[in-house]
Parts: C-alpha cells; structure tokens; sequence
C-alpha cells in the first residue's frame, strides 16, 4: 500500500479521443478509469501496468486500472482523470461555486489484483443501488 499520496483529477488527450466515442465504451475506460503514478511510486506498489489498484480518500474510494505517468517525476502525487472514477474519492462540496474540488486530496492506494474495474453504466448503478 503506498499512503500520503496527493490527488489530482485532469483532463487528459486521451480521455478526449475516447470521449469521442461515447462515454459508455471500452476505449473510455481505458483513458479515464486509471490512476497514473511516478515511476519509483509505481515500483513500490509492486504491481504491473493495468493492475487493478483502489484509491481511498475519506470521501470514497473505487477501483482503476494503474499505470506510470509520463509527464515526468512526480514523487508522492497521482492522476485520476476527471471523469465518473474520480468522482468517486473528490470531495462533492463545491462550495456554492458548482465544482468539486479536485486537487490536492490526500490519498493512498492498494493493489488490488483480484477486483474488477467497473465501466461508467456498471459505476453509476452501484451508486444508485447504495
């Protein structure tokens, strides 16, 4: 388990093109249901590249598929996309300004080979089933 991790949610190229798509797709879960870490982060969860790992905030928690971020070093910070997964761990207070907040959120993340990724429609129906 990797803990004291800084979560950010962004928009990222490819999320856009499988957006493109339809949200409902494959091609979108691949983009925007994934939690990128720092190469030597990535070492220490001892996992491979599309391991299923679960993020936790104390506002919730979901399961994506993990990778390496190759936008450079970034020790100690991960990326979700925004997007239905990462509404799942930003805080839903907007503040009366109509948007979550999205950076910033302390986190920790653990491998967890063994769950399974939900697609947007499957994330949406637990949601409404709690």
């Amino acid at each position: 388990m990797l803990d004291n991790l800084i979560l950010l949610t962004v928009r990222t190229i490819n999320q856009g093109i499988a957006l493109e798509g339809g949200k409902t797709t494959k091609a979108n879960v691949r983009a925007s249901a994934i939690c990128a870490f720092d190469k030597n982060d990535f070492k220490n969860l001892d996992c491979f590249i599309g391991t299923p790992v679960k993020v936790i905030t104390k506002y919730g928690e979901v399961i994506v598929h993990s990778t390496i971020s190759d936008e450079g070093p970034h020790p100690g910070i991960i990326f979700i996309p925004m997007g239905p997964w990462a509404n799942q761990v930003v805080n839903p207070n907007t503040g009366s300004c109509g948007t979550p907040e999205y950076k910033g959120i302390k986190a920790k993340v653990e491998v967890s080979s063994d769950a399974k990724v939900l697609d947007a429609l499957e994330l949406i129906k637990r949601l409404k089933d709690k």
